[in-house]
């Protein structure tokens, strides 16, 4: 699966537009007309059967998260649960759980696999970029945010910093606790959990 450059303009100006709708909208155009080259041509993975591993497949995939976030908020309400944060903070953490993703101003975070032999017994496209310091993508992004002087909320920290789940070891302290009755006061990060699940399995599926 592949998306067309018109596609990927596309997708692009309607990111966009979401940005300059938050409240942070001025800084954070300011911010991502550094990752403008990245933030188009970013895939969303560096393996073919992973999820969207092509040119534009990042924006393709934090898109798609941010329409299954929303979706599921309606759903979480009629079922009676409470959303305790915001929308703006709902598509602010959804578009912006993968921003690790597009690196750093060192250097993007994937670079094109130059190994044939990765590529094909792999399905390896793309690798990890070693000219820039190890941090894992959530961090990244929240480092990034700060690094801007973007203020995030609370809700917004959380809903980014455990975007994936139980997948990430290092998030069992805030998802597995035995000390305090309420560790997490927000329900986002189990939005966004599963509308980064949701998105990412419906991207695979296409190339099964």
């Amino acid at each position: 699966m592949a998306i067309s450059s018109i596609q990927i303009q596309e997708a692009y100006d309607r990111f966009m537009g979401i940005i300059r709708k938050d409240s942070r909208g001025s800084a954070l155009e300011a911010m991502y007309e550094d990752f403008q080259d990245e933030l188009i041509s970013a895939p969303a993975s560096g393996k073919i059967h992973f999820h969207n591993c092509f040119p534009g497949g990042y924006l393709d995939h934090v898109l798609r998260v941010s329409d299954t976030t929303l979706r599921l908020c309606k759903v979480y309400k009629e079922m009676g649960g409470k959303l305790d944060f915001t929308m703006e903070e709902a598509v602010f953490a959804a578009i912006h759980h993968d921003f690790g993703k597009l690196g750093s101003k060192d250097g993007p975070y994937y670079v094109e696999q130059e190994s044939q032999w990765h590529r094909e017994k792999q399905g390896e496209m793309y690798t990890h970029n070693h000219n820039i310091g190890f941090m894992k993508v959530p961090d990244r992004a929240l480092f990034l945010l700060q690094q801007y002087g973007i203020k995030i909320t609370e809700n917004e920290f959380y809903g980014i910093k455990l975007s994936d789940g139980l997948y990430d070891d290092s998030n069992k302290a805030y998802l597995i606790n035995y000390t305090h009755k309420y560790p997490i006061r927000t329900n986002l990060p189990a939005i966004i959990h599963t509308a980064d699940y949701l998105a990412t399995q419906v991207e695979s599926d296409a190339v099964r």
